[in-house]
């Protein structure tokens, strides 16, 4: 008898603690095309990924998820909700219905700007931030931006370490959120996706030009730079000091944003009307 009670408890124990892999593909439901780089994952949780460029995606839930949701998005797209306890129920193919994009306003800049910067150009310090390789794809750094007016996004750049085997190379996607009500909302803009590559680093700088200013209203916001692919055997290191920003941090797609107590070396140029 006790050993079968040793038993029982042993498995409760092991379920408590199994994942299962579900794994799906996300299309347009107006071409039948994948939707690439959608967001998936398990609404606050740090657990999410992105589709890849076929529209594929792989997901382990454990079960202490069971009473969560599963939300899938995309800019353009509308987004879906399911619970977790119904995913076997979930088609193989999940078809998401087109959404309106935000087209920017047309808006001469007045002639007298101001050229600021949000975040931290400076990347000395003695505190690592590191990202984790084997679930990058979905995760995401963040640099606050408060517009008074009207501002025009110029300039996007970050500086990692160099030292061993630094990141070669990366699809990243440029997010804007803005300050409402209930938390900070995804701006429907088009997407900005960017390639990231190491031989264009200078002293581990690397910047990215956006090919159309991105204007945006008074308000507060966070300028997000999202990493949408996963990596290995190579490292993607940042260095910074404590109270030297206010770094946002999404470790998973639908995640909660956390806050830093030190700034990851990010930052944006930008114009501004004030």
């Amino acid at each position: 008898m006790k050993s079968l009670l040793c038993t029982l408890i042993c498995l409760i124990l092991v379920a408590a603690n199994t994942h299962t892999c579900y794994s799906r593909t996300v299309l347009s439901e107006s071409t039948g095309e994948p939707v690439i780089y959608a967001s998936v994952g398990v609404i606050n949780r740090n657990l999410g990924t992105v589709t890849d460029t076929l529209g594929n995606f792989s997901l382990k839930i454990p079960t202490e998820f069971i009473n969560d949701s599963i939300r899938i998005s995309s800019v353009g797209y509308l987004p879906k909700t399911f619970a977790v306890k119904d995913i076997n129920s979930i088609p193989d193919t999940i078809f998401l219905a087109d959404d309106i994009i935000m087209l920017s306003e047309v808006v001469v800049k007045p002639q007298r700007i101001k050229h600021k910067t949000a975040g931290r150009k400076g990347a000395g310090g003695f505190i690592y931030i590191e990202i984790e390789g084997n679930r990058a794809a979905g995760q995401g750094l963040a640099t606050p931006l408060k517009v008074k007016d009207r501002a025009w996004l110029k300039e996007l750049g970050f500086t990692i370490m160099t030292e061993g085997r630094p990141l070669s190379k990366m699809k990243f996607r440029v997010n804007v959120y803005r300050k409402e009500d209930n938390g900070y909302i995804l701006q429907n803009f088009k997407p900005i996706y960017f390639d990231y590559d190491k031989s264009r680093l200078v002293n581990g700088l690397f910047i990215y030009k956006f090919p159309e200013e991105i204007m945006l209203d008074e308000g507060d916001y966070y300028v997000e730079l999202e990493f949408l692919e996963n990596f290995s055997n190579e490292y993607f290191i940042m260095r910074s000091k404590p109270l030297t920003g206010q770094t946002r941090y999404r470790y998973a797609s639908q995640s909660d944003w956390e806050t830093m107590p030190f700034g990851a070396p990010i930052y944006i140029e930008y114009d501004s009307a004030e």
